[in-house]
């Protein structure tokens, strides 16, 4: 795999990324792990390189992060991966409803983009139903809700 070239850090660059949420995630209590998805994006042509910043994400109701979480750069054009998947374990608090760790999503061009995975699970005893009250705040940038949806046990 080749070097990656990194822009001089920028700091609060991270303003300049569009951040998302991949879907919603749904798990039944009891059930297997499932990922909460979120991405990075950049809103301008030149590199965006904000330097080692803190994401906090706290998980929607009902759920609850297992503290893994992994990344992995991909062309925007076609998802496919262009370097390997990152694996580390973020920081727990809150019961496991917060999750915290330290990246640097710089990012060499607008035709990339950084995909990120967390591990979450539906807590024992939470109520089915759809739940919008996460988030996921990535430095300074704007923050952004996470959803997802307890399933009945039956459903996983």
């Amino acid at each position: 795999m080749a070097t990656q070239t990194q822009a001089p850090v920028e700091p609060g660059s991270e303003k300049k990324l569009y951040l998302l949420q991949q879907g919603i995630v749904e798990d039944a209590p009891g059930g297997v792990p499932a990922h909460l998805s979120f991405g990075a994006l950049s809103t301008v042509p030149e590199p965006v390189n904000p330097g080692d910043i803190t994401f906090t994400l706290k998980a929607p109701t009902g759920f609850a992060f297992t503290g893994w979480l992994s990344w992995a750069y991909h062309d925007v054009s076609t998802l496919q991966a262009k370097g390997n998947l990152k694996t580390t374990q973020g920081e727990l608090s809150d019961g496991g409803r917060k999750l915290t760790f330290t990246h640097n999503p710089h990012l060499s061009t607008n035709q990339e983009c950084l995909g990120y995975a967390a591990q979450v699970t539906a807590v024992d005893g939470a109520t089915p139903g759809r739940y919008t009250d996460g988030e996921l705040r990535v430095g300074t940038a704007n923050p952004v809700k996470l959803k997802g949806r307890v399933l009945d046990p039956d459903e996983d």
